[in-house]
């Protein structure tokens, strides 16, 4: 019987592993359930990064993991990313510099490197080249660590083996459309959906939201009714999710902080 592994760019963090590692199973065998195909094991893979490796046995074992690979993305080498690419990552060390952040797109070969998005482009795309420091930019944008941002490759330096990135088009079509629709959101770094509302109706604030829009397997948007805040929410869930990361997205802040800026 074939037998194959995949590690996938998702990731699998914080105080509620379990549950996410058990939700991701169901999802997987959902999206494979037509191909002879048995997942085996879905763990974190044995790095700092903290991957979800995938073991899939059946006939179809390959066509899954190909699949999921399309689905997700797949750990790669550093000659594997040419400049255009589009990729999904997740930001990391986000207050970590001031001269940009950095996104993890899955390049560990022959060394792990990160798509840098300098602050200059991050300036351009987001306020207008507006001279702010990334502090505030990262936020009143929620741009925190183990985001989900879809990216462009602009730049590849093979001697240093740098990577220079911009936020891809659909991203920013996705940060203005949340900003434009004046509705609060609160971003869920850490914790699975179904976690995260069971949070919501605890606290008795189900009513107050509209919808779970979903990034990840761990990360989401609340997205708040109108004339719910944010923090409201975070200050009424927070206990019931200890050591998950939650940040307000507040649009009319950002309209308002944007009046500022020359």
């Amino acid at each position: 019987m074939a037998r194959t592994e995949v590690i996938l760019l998702e990731k699998i963090y914080g105080p509620f592993r379990d549950q996410a590692i058990q939700s991701l199973k169901h999802i997987i065998k959902r999206k494979i359930g037509s191909l002879d195909a048995r997942i085996v094991d879905v763990s974190i893979a044995d790095n700092k990064r903290n991957y979800v490796k995938v073991v899939i046995e059946g006939e179809d074992a390959e066509v899954a993991a190909n699949y999921l690979r399309m689905e997700y993305q797949s750990i790669k080498s550093f000659d594997e990313i040419s400049e255009g690419d589009v990729l999904r990552g997740r930001i990391i060390d986000s207050e970590e510099f001031g001269y940009g952040i950095y996104v993890d797109i899955g390049v560990v070969k022959p060394v792990p490197k990160d798509a840098l998005l300098p602050l200059y482009k991050l300036r351009k795309q987001l306020v207008a080249s507006a001279k702010v420091p990334l502090r505030q930019i990262s936020q009143k944008f929620a741009l925190i660590d183990n985001l989900p941002v879809e990216i462009k490759i602009v730049d590849i330096n093979n001697v240093n083996m740098e990577i220079e990135a911009e936020i891809s088009e659909n991203q920013l079509k996705t940060i203005k459309r949340w900003v434009r629709s004046g509705l609060e959101r609160v971003i869920v770094c850490g914790a699975p959906r179904q976690t995260v509302r069971k949070a919501i109706i605890r606290t008795g604030h189900l009513r107050d939201i509209i919808r779970i829009e979903r990034l990840g397997l761990l990360e989401h948007a609340i997205v708040c009714k109108r004339g719910t805040t944010a923090p409201g929410i975070i200050a009424e869930i927070g206990n019931e999710l200890p050591g998950v990361v939650l940040k307000a997205f507040r649009p009319i802040e950002i309209k308002e902080w944007f009046k500022t800026l020359k």
